[in-house]
């Protein structure tokens, strides 16, 4: 299954990256913008959504696992459960700010006026 996870994956990207190589159509609209650089922004739009709703879900994912295993091993060795504790919060907020990072970048992306480079 994780084959078939990357290999799509893999496909995507390369289904996509002609979006940003072709060259402009249509010619201006409303102006300023121009058809080329709106279909690059809706899917930037789109891309930027996907990649936030699988950082947040991977994230989510392993901070569960992180919490299981911590949750294991104080029932194991109560006498660790200080040292346990510290290094579960320093890996969550470790694991938080990756999501963190993917939400500046996708924010980044959102606001960038395409078309005016």
């Amino acid at each position: 299954m994780k084959k078939l996870a990357v290999v799509a994956l893999i496909l995507g990207i390369f289904l996509a990256v002609p979006l940003f190589a072709a060259p402009e159509a249509g010619g201006a609209q409303n102006g300023t913008q121009n058809g080329g650089s709106q279909v690059i922004y809706l899917w930037a739009i789109v891309v930027g959504g996907a990649a936030l709703t699988l950082a947040a879900a991977v994230g989510a994912i392993t901070q569960s696992k992180a919490i299981v295993a911590v949750a294991e091993s104080i029932s194991r060795n109560p006498a660790a459960s200080g040292v346990l504790r510290t290094t579960l919060i320093l890996g969550l907020a470790f694991i938080e700010s990756l999501v963190i990072y993917v939400l500046l970048i996708d924010l980044i992306i959102f606001f960038v006026k395409w078309g005016t480079w």
